[in-house]
């Protein structure tokens, strides 16, 4: 099996269903609603909302970088996604899901046609290669998952 497979199906897995870890971050966002989503606790710096957020516009950037776009330089690299969401709305909640879910995918469908040879090959903007940032957006995701978990039962418990 290629390489890129492997690591695509690590992404999927981090996303979509069957991780190794436990459940998938949509398996986790699965019926929640916007009010939970956007809510701010006393745990958490960051709402699941924000967290979704922010793992697509990663999703975004290492699409983009597979392309040969530069990731952003450090001090935007650490505010990427952290953006205020102004409206929490249910409508825009679940526009976020599909945005998130789209962005998984294609940066998934893509890992999986890249050539292993050009796994190799540096990221722009950065000093590792294109597979060790594809499974670090994989672990990333499962790190923010497991946030989420927590910040999910946090608000069960509140309620």
């Amino acid at each position: 099996m290629r390489q890129s497979i492997r690591i695509a199906g690590q992404i999927r897995r981090s996303v979509f269903y069957e991780g190794w870890h436990g459940p998938a971050v949509l398996e986790v966002l699965h019926g929640l609603d916007a009010a939970k989503a956007g809510a701010r606790t006393p745990v958490a710096n960051h709402s699941i909302w924000e967290l979704v957020q922010h793992m697509r516009c990663w999703h975004e950037a290492g699409h983009d970088a597979i392309s040969g776009k530069p990731l952003p330089h450090t001090e935007e690299a650490d505010r990427l996604g952290w953006q205020t969401i102004p409206d929490l709305s249910e409508k825009n909640w679940q526009s976020e899901v599909r945005r998130f879910r789209d962005s998984a995918e294609k940066l998934t469908q893509r890992t999986a046609t890249i050539e292993d040879k050009k796994l190799t090959e540096q990221v722009p903007g950065r000093a590792y290669d294109i597979a060790h940032m594809l499974l670090g957006i994989a672990s990333h995701n499962t790190y923010h998952c497991g946030q989420i978990v927590l910040l999910h039962r946090y608000l069960h418990l509140q309620h």
